[in-house]
């Protein structure tokens, strides 16, 4: 076309032929795919490159922000507080073999240290005729209904015809009585005293009538006390133990023996090698070793079927500044045989305790129970590493192989987010039976607040 258009006009093209098209008119100017001017390509780059920097500019800022954003918030976020494992067993057994004691050859038998714990059951475990040892639950029964402080004589109760004929009918069978007369009158603690030192079956029945109505009505409250004790394999048909079917284990026996001693009135009574009492006059405990070697109690009881005998006694402890005053002060050592047979049952019974107890006394010992820098656990606290608790001081109690040792660690309620060597973090509780002891657990290093770098890196 341009060869065309010289042709005609005779002149040479000046223009390029895009532009001289329009000019001339032989090309519309909204022919869109023909720029209206020349654009420098070196001018476009740069706009866009402008353009990429400016994004760029925008984003790094906007990432800038939120780091930022993300520090402060970090940095105000309140650090977790250190934290407490322990690492101590439960629980432990004293090492070593259990105590060889003089155990009866034939019965049951059973023996402890009150507050600390029993040697365990030897011999016959199946309940066993109690005879009157089963008067440990009835003067409990009594007590608990009517009770008496130390010096206090309590109500009065009248000896009725029908008491009496208790007493002929008991007597004629040979039982262990003791005379009363009609009208005769008699306190509640000389009834205990009847009752315990000479081991008096007939008051026993008027004790039973006086106090629940019934000896029925009174025997059931024998073995709910008996149950609330914890006795769960000893089962009582009278008030007295008269009844081949009142029975009992050596175990159950160990915790009425220990359940009477702990009331000062009934303790008294059973430590009495003997009383005078109204009618009766002087009567002795049968209890004959009461008051020698010792001996402080508790009952006695014999019956064709065998010889019992259920005996407290004392025994002295070493000087340990951590064993408890309540057992330090006055410890009592409660043993138990039941069943001795033979052509003296009752002193077969007597001289089986009083050897049993004479072994047992030697028996508990120190054993130390935690050592002072012993690891109790560990601290955990942010940014460092665990840190020890350890026991600050050494524990002794008193105790013997096989017995259990129990561990409880109570931590202080918040720990504050850091502290220094040797801070108190709680407390170890450390018990044989009803022995505790408590000591102090501290941290075994420095336990430093969270650093900035830590706070920052925390997710």
């Amino acid at each position: 076309m341009l060869q065309l258009l010289v042709t005609i006009s005779g002149v040479a093209p000046v223009l390029d032929e895009p532009i001289y098209l329009i000019r001339t008119g032989l090309l519309r100017k909204n022919d869109h795919w023909i720029p209206t001017q020349r654009t420098s390509s070196a001018s476009y780059y740069n706009r866009e490159q402008g353009k990429a920097l400016k994004r760029s500019v925008v984003a790094i800022g906007i990432l800038v922000l939120i780091v930022a954003v993300i520090s402060v918030i970090q940095l105000i976020r309140t650090p977790p507080l250190p934290s407490i494992t322990t690492t101590m067993a439960s629980s432990q057994v004293i090492p070593g073999i259990s105590p060889s004691l003089p155990w009866a050859s034939q019965g049951a038998s059973d023996i402890a240290l009150v507050g600390v714990g029993s040697t365990g059951s030897h011999g016959q475990q199946g309940p066993i005729g109690l005879a009157s040892v089963a008067k440990i639950i009835s003067a409990l029964v009594i007590i608990q209904d009517h009770p008496l402080s130390l010096g206090q004589s309590g109500p009065t109760l009248t000896v009725s015809p029908a008491d009496v004929s208790t007493y002929q009918n008991m007597l004629a069978a040979q039982d262990s009585v003791m005379v009363v007369t009609s009208g005769e009158t008699l306190s509640e603690y000389q009834a205990l005293v009847a009752l315990l030192v000479p081991s008096a079956d007939n008051v026993a029945i008027m004790l039973a009538k006086w106090d629940a109505g019934s000896t029925a009505a009174f025997v059931a409250k024998m073995n709910t006390t008996a149950l609330r004790l914890g006795m769960t394999r000893s089962h009582y048909s009278d008030p007295s133990g008269l009844e081949s079917s009142t029975q009992g284990t050596a175990p159950d026996q160990l915790i009425a023996a220990q359940a009477l001693l702990k009331n000062p009135v009934l303790s008294g009574i059973v430590s009495l090698p003997q009383a005078t009492l109204p009618v009766a006059g002087v009567v002795f405990n049968v209890n004959a070793l009461v008051g020698h070697d010792g001996i402080t109690g508790v009952k006695t009881g014999s019956t064709p079927a065998g010889g019992n005998y259920v005996f407290s006694g004392t025994l002295t402890l070493p000087s340990i500044a951590s064993i408890p005053a309540a057992i330090s002060a006055n410890p009592t050592v409660v043993g138990v045989v039941l069943g001795q047979q033979g052509y003296t049952p009752l002193p077969s019974a007597l001289s089986a305790g009083q050897a049993l107890l004479d072994a047992f006394r030697k028996v508990p010992e120190p054993v130390k129970v935690l050592s002072a820098g012993q690891v109790i656990g560990q601290i955990s606290a942010p940014g460092q590493r665990n840190i020890p608790m350890v026991a600050k001081t050494t524990v002794t109690l008193i105790g013997w192989p096989t017995l259990s040792i129990h561990y409880t660690f109570e931590p202080k309620a918040t720990l504050p987010s850091s502290f220094a060597n040797g801070y108190q973090v709680g407390v170890e509780v450390v018990s044989i039976g009803s022995e505790i002891a408590k000591v102090s657990v501290i941290a075994n290093g420095v336990v430093k607040a969270p650093g900035l770098g830590w706070k920052l890196r925390r997710l």
